[in-house]
């Protein structure tokens, strides 16, 4: 029997054991209950209860939370990607993006944020009916001093989208769900999937006013960068940024409805599109939304090779707007990876 049937026959839930210490994309064997599994599960309990006891001794110090959230606000490189801005319904939504998040979950300390993979199985129905297996992971936040946390539950179906090609190699513009079989790929899926939705925990569990502050820092250090003499620089980077997104010059003028000459633009719009490059890249938007592709918009810049296309991530079928009740989950899936942190 190959894998696949076997999937089929059982289309069962597995939880997972802890990822092996060499390669966190191997998964263990089950213990099936035995002397390792209890000697595993108390190793993790007291492993908890350690962390929770030390933050119980160093408790933090809200001067010094203040402190570290200057310190890394008042960063340039940190405030140009701190705040990401899509547009919705005729009007623009905007906020603290991921980079921003984990500054601030850094400056609060005694507390955690990351997500996990607790099971997986078999949905004959996925993958355009051919069948794949579905992770169903876990984005969490956890402030150890105060014992506040907080959890989004997620599915990931093991898939991604391919072009269809006809027999000549030629796109027919329709897209397949095909099944993904490689640890490392799969990893790497979860990983985006469960980038917002701990940036919203995140942000539940940090005080608003540490978050209103921080954001105006940001624009406090935005400003003082506000130099017109590095604009035709500033232009020349965020233009090379666009382009390794396959956005061309002539795509950005059609956007700001000017040339990108220095004499057209300013450093507002400059800030504006560094934004908006946040918000791609973190995956809160899809670049074809901001940026139509030339086949959409009928511009083409002659000056600069094609990109392919890079088709977009798997939606999650678990995701709608608001679904999960919480701000800032109401955005497109896709996008920056957000890995586990430590603070203590």
């Amino acid at each position: 029997m190959t894998n696949k049937q076997s999937n089929k026959a059982m289309n069962t839930t597995n939880p997972l054991q802890p990822q092996a210490q060499g390669n966190p994309f191997a998964i263990q064997a089950s213990a099936g209950g035995g002397a390792l599994a209890a000697i595993t599960g108390n190793a993790a309990v007291t492993e908890v209860l350690a962390s929770i006891w030390i933050a119980k001794q160093f408790p933090r110090d809200v001067d010094d939370v203040k402190d570290r959230m200057k310190q890394s606000c008042s960063q340039l490189s940190l405030a140009r990607s701190a705040t990401y801005v899509f547009p919705r319904g005729g009007t623009s939504v905007e906020g603290p993006s991921i980079r921003l998040a984990e500054a601030l979950i850094s400056a609060w300390g005694n507390a955690e944020a990351g997500w996990k993979e607790v099971a997986r199985h078999w949905d004959p129905k996925g993958a355009d009916g051919n069948g794949c297996n579905v992770s169903e992971c876990v984005a969490y936040c956890f402030d150890k001093e105060t014992n506040v946390r907080r959890e989004i539950s997620f599915s990931v179906p093991h898939t991604r989208d391919k072009n269809e090609t006809d027999s000549r190699g030629k796109k027919t513009g329709k897209m397949l769900r095909v099944a993904l079989d490689n640890e490392r790929d799969i990893y790497e899926l979860c990983a985006n999937m469960a980038s917002r939705r701990i940036r919203a925990c995140i942000l539940q569990v940090v005080p608003g006013w540490l978050t209103e502050e921080a954001l105006e820092i940001v624009s406090a250090t935005l400003k003082k960068d506000d130099n017109a003499e590095k604009l035709p620089e500033r232009i020349q980077s965020m233009e090379a940024k666009f382009l390794e997104l396959g956005v061309s010059r002539a795509q950005l003028e059609k956007k700001l409805g000017h040339t990108l000459e220095p004499n057209d633009m300013t450093m507002a719009e400059v800030y504006r599109l560094g934004r908006v490059y946040t918000s791609i890249a973190d995956g809160m938007i899809r670049m074809n939304d901001v940026f139509p592709t030339e086949e959409q918009s009928g511009v083409k810049d002659p000056n600069i090779p094609s990109v392919p296309e890079v088709p977009a991530p798997s939606p999650d079928p678990a995701s709608n707007n608001f679904k999960d009740g919480i701000p800032g989950l109401d955005v497109p899936e896709g996008g920056g990876m957000f890995g586990t942190m430590l603070d203590h």
